[in-house]
């Protein structure tokens, strides 16, 4: 066998005349698309969906919601005593409020006093004096 007859055996093989005979196959209109977005895919790593709130700034923002939540609390108005419940069956109920009238006084008093500490331009002049020597 020569080298040009092998030659001839490669151009008369029944493959070459199926390759003819097929057809070019065309891409599909999205292919490039379909396949960036299997490419991303591909290379994004999945992270488990409790890593994320370990991060620094869930913490951070979740502690210090929790202190601000604390000092409220804690510097919340206070909430004034209750009166005793003056009730029908008390043989005298003028003295309990008899009473109640000079604790209302000091408190009001009281109130005064801290109102005119807190913002002095509230008060006149002799408002303050009658309040600082009562």
């Amino acid at each position: 066998m020569s080298a040009p007859e092998s030659e001839n055996d490669w151009e008369n093989d029944p493959v070459w005349d199926l390759v003819d005979q097929a057809q070019a196959p065309e891409a599909n209109p999205l292919f490039v698309r379909n396949v960036m977005r299997e490419v991303r895919l591909s290379s994004e790593t999945h992270r488990p969906w409790w890593k994320p709130l370990l991060a620094p700034r869930p913490i951070l923002a979740g502690s210090l919601a929790a202190i601000a939540v604390a000092i409220l609390i804690a510097v919340g108005p206070e909430q004034p005593e209750q009166p005793e419940q003056v009730t029908g069956d008390d043989p005298h109920p003028g003295e309990a409020l008899e009473s109640q009238v000079p604790q209302l006084d000091a408190l009001l008093e009281e109130e005064m006093l801290s109102q005119a500490a807190e913002d002095p331009a509230a008060f006149s002049d002799e408002a303050l004096v009658a309040l600082l020597y009562q």
